[in-house]
């Protein structure tokens, strides 16, 4: 539920149904640390720890468990790749770049 100063009435603030609000950096609430908004993992290049470019985060799926980033390679199409510790080693959402340790048979030539 949100509250805005200048709507009092129910039929005005009808008009604003379905819209999205935008929140600037400096009011969005703080993330714990190794926490990330989507929108900063979107676009990030996906590598992995011995330099392995495996393309670049589409998408980010919330699953029951963990995050799953969809990260597409023209090679290999599409690699999902698990949000979990023992997986992404660092993120540096400030130069878009997200370093990781994929488990074997992940990626379909390794099996």
């Amino acid at each position: 539920m949100v509250k805005f100063k200048e709507i009092n009435d129910l039929n005005t603030a009808e008009a604003y149904k379905g819209q999205y609000i935008l929140v600037d950096r400096e009011n969005a609430v703080k993330l714990p640390e190794g926490s990330y908004f989507i929108s900063d993992i979107v676009g990030c290049e996906v590598t992995e720890e011995n330099g392995n470019k495996l393309g670049i985060v589409t998408d980010v799926l919330s699953t029951g468990s963990n995050d799953v980033y969809v990260v597409k390679n023209e090679n290999s199409g599409e690699i999902l790749v698990p949000a979990l510790k023992s997986v992404v080693k660092s993120v540096l959402t400030h130069e878009k770049k997200i370093t990781v340790s994929l488990p074997k048979g992940l990626i379909n030539d390794e099996v």
